[in-house]
């Protein structure tokens, strides 16, 4: 093993960009005292919502049903208690282009009334890759300009690269956009507004080089 000294560096870098997709997670539910009523009735509602969604111009490959739920419910009314049966379909809308999402949630409230609900909003890029090389690029060459800064700071001079190895917690850092409300649904409802925002990766590099001492003079 080498007993010339060396500089370890870490440094991250960053690479952002706006989303090209907005992912609305929205469920549709129906109560009736009969489960079997229950479940027919949200498979209708839903039904409505798929063919909203796709009148709207979505793919069917966007259209995801991530769950389907048949569960009790039980309430106190007077001196009695009464049991209903609640069902529920949860499924997850691939917007493309984000800037569609207040259309598509206002075709789905449309299509379904009070029987739709939004879970939650969220904005992504398609394919990461070119983002997350960028990032990657961004840490290395901020590595480097360190370990520069060190050994000049130290009065050494830097030598070649010995090791780079990239950080195990390296992960995509997104800042969500928003969904901002509108005023209460008319006749029909209004398309929310959507702030896109930028989603951001970030990537974390260790470096170690080999100086050596600077000329003295």
């Amino acid at each position: 093993m080498s007993d010339k000294p060396t500089i370890r560096v870490e440094a991250t870098g960053t690479a952002s960009a706006p989303p090209d997709i907005a992912r609305i997670r929205l469920f549709t539910f129906a109560e009736d005292p009969a489960p079997g009523d229950a479940l027919t009735s949200c498979s209708l509602l839903t039904d409505r919502v798929l063919a909203a969604l796709r009148d709207a111009g979505m793919a069917s490959s966007d259209l995801e049903t991530t769950s389907i739920e048949l569960n009790q419910q039980h309430r106190r009314e007077a001196e009695a208690s009464v049991q209903n049966y609640r069902a529920s379909s949860s499924l997850v809308a691939t917007v493309r282009p984000p800037a569609d999402a207040g259309r598509i949630i206002a075709a789905a409230v449309d299509a379904a009334g009070t029987g739709v609900g939004i879970n939650d909003v969220s904005f992504d890029i398609d394919d990461r890759a070119p983002l997350t090389s960028l990032a990657r690029r961004d840490a290395v060459a901020r590595a480097v300009s360190a370990a520069h800064e060190l050994a000049d700071a130290a009065g050494l001079v830097l030598g070649p690269l010995l090791e780079l190895v990239e950080g195990a917690g390296t992960q995509p850092h997104f800042r969500r956009g928003r969904l901002m409300s509108r005023a209460a649904p008319m006749a029909r409802p209004m398309p929310p507004t959507v702030e896109l925002g930028e989603l951001s990766v970030a990537v974390t590099v260790s470096a170690v080089f080999e100086v050596a001492h600077g000329a003295t003079g």
